[in-house]
């Protein structure tokens, strides 16, 4: 299990660098442009006609049709970045449905790095806990039925 926790471990710490990193774009999006709802086309999922409607990209899980333009807007590291953290978020996309892109993006970011980063590493803690308690018991139960073996066989020889 000592192998287990280093896992959880290393992909909490991964998770939680996806998460800031992407915050961080966001971020840096809204300070260079304090508007990134912009005016596009898309296609009507419903009757198929383009149709120019006002969409926000940095809202976190967003549409497919959202998404291609989004793909658009950003570098493709950039993107992957954003898918990672949309696949990450996306537990709690219910919660805030109707609120502004930015309090979204931050509650989401909050509530994923309490998740995937203090209660992974508490996960991850109480995993190695568990690993090295039953090794040590596996060790003194060793020990006892050796020195039991001992007093048995006279090889026991004091110290003193």
């Amino acid at each position: 299990m000592g192998f287990l926790s280093r896992v959880v471990r290393i992909a909490s710490i991964v998770a939680v660098v996806f998460i800031v990193a992407g915050l961080i774009g966001f971020l840096t999006d809204e300070v260079r442009d304090t508007s990134t709802v912009q005016a596009t086309r898309i296609p009507d999922p419903g009757s198929g006609r383009i149709v120019t409607v006002t969409i926000d990209i940095s809202q976190p899980d967003p549409s497919p049709a959202i998404e291609k333009v989004r793909e658009a807007e950003h570098s493709s590291g950039r993107e992957f970045i954003d898918d990672v953290g949309d696949v990450l978020m996306t537990p709690f996309s219910w919660i805030v449905e109707g609120s502004d892109p930015w309090v979204r993006r931050l509650l989401y970011s909050a509530l994923a790095l309490l998740l995937y980063g203090v209660l992974g590493m508490v996960l991850a803690d109480y995993m190695r806990t568990l690993s090295e308690g039953s090794r040590r018991a596996a060790f003194t139960e060793r020990e006892a039925a050796a020195a039991e073996e001992r007093k048995k066989t006279g090889s026991y020889a004091s110290p003193a």
